[in-house]
C-alpha cells in the first residue's frame, strides 16, 4: 500500500489533480452549460483582467484548467522529462493563470514557436521546456488579436498564429538574457522577458491605429467556493507530503535556509515529500493573508495563489516570502488601496517573485522591496504599457525592482 501510494505521490500527483478540476467541474455544472461557457471562454479576448469565471462560470473554468494542465502534463511525459522543481511550478502556474487568460487556443500558436526556435538553432524542444511553460504568459495577445480588433476571422485567425508563433520564436532568448539584469533575484524571470515583448506589441499594434484596451471582468459570486478550494489544495500537499513516511519533512529546515535565488530546484534538492509539505504551508501562508486582509476571491486571485504554491518548489518558502508579503500588505494600508481590488489583491500575493531578495539580503530589505514593488505594481499606467498582454504583470515589475535593488544592496553589502 505504501508503495502505491509513493508511487502515485511522485509519478501522479499532478494528473490526478487535473483529474480533479474536471470531476469538480462537472459538480458544479451541467454539461451544456460547462460546454457553452467553454466556448465563450475560447471567443474571449482574454487580457488582463478576464476572469474565465466571470465569461463561462466556474464549472467552465475548471474544465479549461484541467484542459491546459492535462495538455502539458501528457507534453512533459511524452518528452520523457522528470518533474522537476521549475517544472512544477510551471505546470502549477499554467493551472493557476488558465483561471484567467489562458486557454488552448491561444497557447499552441506560442509552443509552435518555441518550436520552430529549437529547430532553428538544432536543439532539443525538451531544452526549452522551462520557458515552455511559463512562456503563455503572453497568449492574451492571441486571442485579442482574433477576437478583439474587429477583423473578419479569415484575417484575424492567421494573424494571431503567426504573432504567438514569432513571439514564441524569439522568447528563449530573450528570457535567457534578461536573468542576467535581475541576477536571479526575480522568480517570475519569464514574466520580465514577457513584459517587454508585450511592451512592444503594444506600441505596435497602437501604431496601426488599433485600440488596446484593459479589461476588468471579474466574478464576485465565488468567493467562498474558491477559499475552500484553496484551503483543501494546500491542506491536500500537506497530507502527500506525511502519507507514507513522516521522517522525510525532516529536510523541510534545509528549505528554509535557502535563498530562493534562481535557479533552486527544492525537488531535486530537499526530495518531494519536503516540498510539498513546503507548498502546502506557503497556501496556508496565501490563505491566512486573504482571510486577515479581506481579499474577495475570484479567478485571478486563486490563481496566482496556485502559481505562488507551485513557486514553493521553485525557491520560494514561508522565510522568504513572510517579509516581502507584509511590506506588501502594509503598503496597501498606507496607500488606502482596496484589498478587494483585484490588481492589488493579485500584486500582495506574486509579490513573492522577489522573496529571494529577503532570503538573501534578510527579513528588513525584503520588506522594503515589499513596499517598493506594491508602489509600482498597483501604478495602472505599467500595465498599459504592456497592454494587459502579460498576464505575468507582477514579474515584468518585479524584474525592474531587483535591477534597480541588488547593484544597491550589492555596493552596502561590500561595504
Amino acid at each position: 500500500m505504501l508503495k502505491l501510494l509513493r508511487f502515485l505521490k511522485k509519478r501522479l500527483f499532478l494528473p490526478l489533480i487535473a483529474i480533479g478540476f474536471l470531476i469538480m467541474a462537472f459538480i458544479v455544472d451541467s454539461p451544456k452549460n460547462i460546454f457553452t461557457g467553454y466556448l465563450k471562454i475560447i471567443q474571449s479576448p482574454s487580457i488582463l483582467i478576464t476572469d474565465y469565471i466571470y465569461v463561462g462560470g466556474l464549472g467552465a473554468t475548471l474544465f479549461n484548467v484541467s484542459t491546459i494542465l492535462t495538455l502539458n502534463i501528457v507534453m512533459v511525459y511524452f518528452l520523457k522529462l522528470r518533474v522537476s522543481g521549475p517544472i512544477f511550478a510551471g505546470l502549477m502556474t499554467i493551472a493557476g493563470f488558465s483561471f484567467f487568460g489562458k486557454n488552448i487556443l491561444n497557447t499552441l500558436p506560442i509552443y509552435l514557436g518555441i518550436y520552430l526556435y529549437s529547430l532553428k538553432n538544432h536543439t532539443k524542444f525538451k531544452n526549452s521546456i522551462i520557458v515552455v511553460l511559463f512562456s503563455t504568459g503572453i497568449s492574451p495577445i492571441v486571442s485579442y488579436l482574433i477576437f478583439g480588433i474587429n477583423l473578419e476571422l479569415y484575417l484575424s485567425i492567421p494573424l494571431g498564429i503567426v504573432v504567438g508563433c514569432v513571439i514564441g520564436f524569439i522568447l528563449p532568448s530573450i528570457a535567457s538574457n534578461t536573468i542576467k539584469i535581475h541576477g536571479g533575484y526575480n522568480l517570475f524571470n519569464v514574466g520580465f522577458a514577457l513584459g517587454i515583448i508585450s511592451l512592444v506589441a503594444t506600441s505596435i499594434i497602437k501604431a496601426f491605429d488599433v485600440p488596446v484596451e484593459l479589461e476588468y471582468l471579474v466574478s464576485k459570486n465565488e468567493h467562498y467556493t474558491l477559499l475552500f478550494m484553496l484551503l483543501g489544495i494546500s491542506t491536500l500537499f500537506i497530507c502527500a507530503a506525511v502519507i507514507d513516511d513522516i521522517k522525510e519533512i525532516k529536510k523541510y529546515p534545509n528549505i528554509l535556509k535557502r535563498t530562493g535565488r534562481l535557479i533552486t530546484d527544492f525537488i531535486r534538492d530537499n526530495g518531494i515529500d519536503a516540498t510539498l509539505f513546503n507548498c502546502g504551508i506557503v497556501g496556508l501562508i496565501c490563505f491566512i493573508v486573504i482571510a486577515v486582509t479581506g481579499i474577495e476571491m475570484n479567478g485571478p486571485v486563486i490563481g496566482v495563489c496556485f502559481t505562488v504554491i507551485g513557486f514553493a518548489a521553485y525557491g520560494i518558502h514561508a522565510r522568504n516570502a513572510i517579509p516581502v508579503m507584509i511590506g506588501a500588505v502594509v503598503t496597501c494600508l498606507l496607500m488606502g488601496l482596496d484589498f478587494s481590488n483585484p490588481s492589488v489583491a493579485m500584486c500582495v500575493i506574486l509579490v513573492t517573485g522577489l522573496a529571494p531578495i529577503s532570503g538573501n539580503y534578510g527579513c528588513i530589505v525584503g520588506f522594503v522591496i515589499g513596499m517598493i514593488h506594491v508602489s509600482l505594481a498597483t501604478n495602472p499606467y505599467v500595465c498599459l504599457l504592456q497592454g494587459g498582454f502579460d498576464l505575468y504583470n507582477n514579474g515584468f515589475v518585479a524584474g525592474f525592482v531587483a535591477a534597480l535593488a541588488i547593484p544597491v544592496l550589492e555596493m552596502f553589502k561590500e561595504e
